[in-house]
């Protein structure tokens, strides 16, 4: 498979996919190391924040749809820079990414 190609099934598949690509999928270049990682951020952030609104007794409207969107408009720009193969940081998500999984990114 196509180091594009791993870096979009990264994406559409999530945390799941993320952790596929990251772990299990060898010979991995560092941007799809790092695509994989923000993938896994993406998706486990969106699972996160939506699991601590439902918590809250207190409804804010239109948050759900707004979280949504920012996460499909995430993936989508991942989808664009792997596409691209522009510098797979994403704003925010990159940081995050980089300072959880620097080690398994940097490593050969």
């Amino acid at each position: 498979m196509s180091e594009k190609g791993k870096c979009i099934l990264a994406y559409l598949l999530g945390w799941i996919g993320g952790l596929i690509v990251l772990f299990a999928m060898k010979d991995n270049t560092r941007n799809t190391k790092f695509h994989s990682a923000q993938a896994i951020t993406l998706s486990v952030s969106y699972i996160l924040l939506g699991v601590i609104y439902g918590l809250i007794p207190i409804r804010i409207p239109f948050f759900t749809t707004a979280l949504w969107m920012i996460y499909i408009i995430g993936i989508v720009m991942g989808i664009v820079k792997a596409n691209k193969e522009e510098d797979p940081e994403l704003p925010v998500i990159g940081g995050i990414a980089k300072s959880i999984f620097g080690k398994k990114i940097e490593e050969q």
